[in-house]
């Protein structure tokens, strides 16, 4: 979709002053955390792919999921030099995929672990989680039974980032006995603020990082007024990548983060994906050109 180019000029002049005022009231981020974004973006890409052959980091391939009824995939990663399991999470890739998206009645979140009884999620991603989740979690498992002591680490892009969130709800109350941590790249709306809470308590501060960058639109495109509201704790990127240019922000709907500036892309009310969707931490991520090739050669 082509933008007017004065609509293009005012959008590009607006971001950095939008971002300057997110810096005065919002902290940037340190070097360490930047790299571990930079770390689980690339992880997050590699879900696209069909073929992982290298992984990230030097990372290897556990298991790979492919669920047809909901056309659901997943990777779980073995780190072991940082003794560390990763399972991500794909996005939007099929047309299926785009099915799910758009089935965004909010129900009931009854899931493996969840006890409830106010939260509402998408129904859509619900029913994808829902149909892998004993399989995740059930290699998860078998796989932190012979590596013990290592750490889990739960990340996604776009519609796999809110599988990544509703998945790491779910195993969170299960009380596995994992050190569990999340990083989600523009992740939609996922459920209603009663399931925002939830997140946030089971979760906290420095377990969940909801990353969005400069205007992506996806975190906007399912609003507030259809009883959707976003989780904690949001870091919010702006161009070019780097610690400096990202603001941890305060609240679960921060005004002067992503929310500032109106994420114009392909989705509903002509907001959604974009190109700032498409990018993280300077990682290509969803792109349908790459498909996660580029993730999947060890970088």
């Amino acid at each position: 979709m082509l933008l007017p180019r004065p609509f293009l000029f005012t959008l590009s002049c607006s971001l950095p002053l939008l971002f300057k005022s997110a810096v005065a009231a919002n902290p940037p981020i340190s070097n360490d955390l930047f790299t571990k974004f930079v770390r689980y973006s690339k992880f997050s890409a590699a879900a696209y792919a069909d073929n992982c052959p290298t992984p990230p980091g030097g990372a290897t391939v556990a298991k790979f999921f492919n669920i047809a009824s909901t056309d659901t995939q997943a990777y779980l990663f073995r780190d072991d030099a940082a003794k560390e399991m990763i399972v991500s999470f794909r996005g939007t890739s099929s047309l299926q995929d785009f099915i799910v998206d758009f089935n965004q009645t909010l129900v009931p979140f009854n899931s493996v672990g969840i006890a409830c009884g106010g939260c509402l999620a998408h129904g859509g991603y619900v029913d994808a989680w829902n149909s892998a989740s004993s399989q995740v979690i059930d290699a998860i498992n078998n796989e932190m039974n012979t590596h013990p002591g290592y750490v889990l680490t739960v990340t996604g892009h776009s519609l796999g980032a809110s599988l990544a969130a509703l998945a790491s709800a779910s195993m969170a109350s299960m009380n596995l006995g994992m050190n569990l941590t999340t990083y989600t790249f523009g992740q939609p709306r996922t459920g209603n603020p009663t399931f925002a809470n939830l997140v946030d308590g089971l979760l906290p501060e420095g377990k969940m990082f909801r990353v969005t960058h400069s205007n992506d639109g996806v975190p906007q495109t399912i609003p507030v007024s259809a009883g959707y509201r976003h989780h904690s704790t949001e870091f919010w990127e702006n161009d070019p990548a780097a610690a400096g240019n990202t603001v941890k922000c305060s609240g679960q709907e921060p005004p002067d983060c992503n929310n500032s500036v109106r994420g114009t892309g392909i989705g509903a009310n002509a907001t959604g994906i974009n190109l700032a969707h498409l990018v993280y931490s300077g990682v290509s991520v969803g792109n349908p050109l790459d498909g996660g090739r580029s993730a999947c050669r060890g970088s």
